[in-house]
């Protein structure tokens, strides 16, 4: 018998039951965990819930979660009718009157829907006293116009640094106080670098087009048809485009084009499409031209080809492509407008030829000037290029730098959408084949407005143009919002709060270090929605890590 076991039968005097607790030790206990918690909570980690949509679709205010029974698909989209003229809460019941299916852009008939609340968040507050702020991290801050307010929005200017906004892209250089440079002078400067997204905030922030995956189940209705696909075949041969699987049955290359005319590709956001946005009406705010684009496409060849699979995107004036041989090889590449030849960026193996047995996904994306082709999800060739942002304006718009930073007239040139020109997509194939969730998707795109707030009303809105460059010094940074046509965000903000210029002083359209309360991090408990009559159910799929 071990000592332990006779100590215990030798000695049972010694195990008296345990006295029931007084109150005042009850008490004690739950002031020592109501501390322990408000400690938490005001240290380390805090709740939050997202009133607006001025983050969405990549975090969801008070919203209507909408379906088409027709597509299959489902998105969110602002309400139109709030309780209060702040517009903060909405009614229990929406009306949804100018609604555009995003796959098909068919406006939607009027309905009445439940409304949806925000996502609730946690924000990590211990992170940023300890550590140094990331770009594209989503942060909840004090509004420096309104202290006693918390925004969210994603960081994109870091300190002691200077940032331009070009054609939805961020540029960046080093802050220097002795420059000496006119307006074109400043753009032109080699030192600007673009602010590239890691592959997970660029995953987490593609917007749809398109995808064929939802193409609607009946195309025709009352002997019409009301669905075409969007994608223009090159030669003779397809068939099947208006179901989700596209077929090919012509010996030669052909190519799909995406059709720019009825389906321009824009900033378009559908979360905008309300009465109060005045969006699906394209009437009130402006929307531009897209050129940080993605397609996708599943590919099984049906017949022996010796020719390439790829894509080509066309904007600012170039085109670059991707190509996989028959034999395996890959490359990515661009050309200018009127080059006969492509400069090859990069080449890769992808392991063999594309199989017949087998569906092979190819993703190719133009993104922050950079080209990545992956197949089946594995990245197989990526390199980038370098624009200076006055190379980006003059691509972009088609026009010389010095007429696109003109200030005669307002609004500034470089805020009129019609300035830009349109970019062109396709699918290039060596011959009989099928494809398989065809898509296209586009980047986040930050809006170069007019300023709408004296004293800079009617002027480039901040960042947008040499004359409002933004700079940025110690402990200040600088916010957008991902939904750019429906935010206020650093680049619109009025005259900081005098209590901010006071103590703070960070300038207008800047967040000190000072008002900043943390890292959002992930969506603990998504938007709720009301099933079965007035019951709030989570819609717990939406939990994720926030990028």
């Amino acid at each position: 018998m071990s000592d332990a076991a006779t100590a215990s039968s030798s000695h049972p005097a010694d195990h008296k039951p345990a006295e029931p607790s007084s109150v005042k030790d009850t008490v004690m206990s739950l002031l020592i965990a109501f501390t322990i918690a408000l400690i938490f909570r005001g240290v380390v980690l805090e709740p939050f819930q997202i009133p607006t949509g001025s983050m969405a679709p990549t975090l969801l205010g008070a919203h209507v979660r909408l379906y088409d029974k027709e597509t299959g698909y489902s998105w969110p989209m602002s309400p139109s009718k709030f309780v209060d003229p702040g517009m903060q809460i909405a009614t229990p019941v929406q009306p949804v009157t100018e609604a555009r299916e995003p796959n098909t852009d068919r406006l939607l008939p009027s309905f009445n829907s439940a409304a949806s609340s925000g996502d609730r968040i946690f924000v990590l507050k211990y992170m940023y006293p300890f550590g140094t702020p990331q770009r594209w991290d989503i942060v909840v801050f004090r509004t420096p116009t309104s202290p006693q307010e918390y925004y969210i929005k994603r960081l994109v200017g870091l300190e002691n640094e200077e940032l331009a906004i070009v054609d939805g892209d961020v540029f960046t250089r080093p802050f220097k106080s002795d420059r000496n440079e006119t307006a074109e002078q400043c753009w032109q400067s080699p030192e600007w670098k673009i602010a590239r997204k890691p592959m997970r905030v660029q995953n987490a922030v593609w917007q749809l087009v398109f995808d064929s995956t939802y193409t609607p189940l009946n195309p025709t209705r009352d002997g019409r048809k009301w669905f075409a696909s969007p994608w223009i075949p090159s030669t003779a041969g397809w068939k099947d485009q208006e179901t989700p699987v596209y077929t090919y049955s012509g010996t030669g290359a052909t190519s799909l084009s995406w059709d720019t005319v009825n389906r321009p590709i824009t900033d378009l956001n559908h979360y905008n499409d309300t009465p109060q946005l005045n969006y699906a009406g394209r009437a009130s705010r402006p929307v531009y031209p897209c050129s940080d684009l993605k397609v996708s496409f599943g590919y099984r060849p049906t017949a022996s080809t010796t020719g390439a699979v790829g894509a080509t995107i066309r904007v600012n004036g170039h085109a670059f492509r991707a190509r996989i041989e028959a034999d395996g090889k890959a490359t990515i590449g661009m050309r200018a407008a009127g080059d006969e030849a492509w400069a090859t960026l990069a080449t890769a193996s992808i392991g063999g030829s594309l199989p017949n047995d087998a569906v092979t996904n190819v993703d190719f994306r133009h993104v922050d000037q950079s080209l990545q082709l992956l197949v089946n999800e594995r990245m197989v060739c990526e390199a980038g290029y370098d624009w200076t942002p006055g190379q980006r304006a003059s691509f972009a718009t088609g026009k010389p730098l010095s007429a696109v930073l003109s200030l005669m007239v307002l609004p500034p040139p470089l805020s009129v959408p019609s300035m830009y020109t349109s970019p062109e997509v396709s699918i290039d194939l060596p011959g009989a084949c099928e494809l398989h969730r065809v898509s296209l998707a586009r980047d986040l795109f930050y809006q170069p407005v007019a300023h709408m707030l004296p004293p800079r009303a009617g002027g480039p809105a901040r960042g947008t143009h040499p004359s409002s460059l933004q700079v940025q010094r110690e402990n200040q940074f600088f916010f957008l919002g991902d939904n750019s046509p429906a935010s206020l965000d650093g680049r619109l903000w009025g005259e900081s709060d005098p209590w901010v210029q006071t103590l703070i002083n960070p300038g207008d359209g800047i967040v000190a270090r000072d008002l900043i309360v943390g890292k959002a991090f992930c969506v603990f408990f998504p938007a709720m929605s009301r099933q079965w009559g007035r019951v709030p159910v989570p819609d717990l799929g939406q939990l994720r890590w926030i990028w």
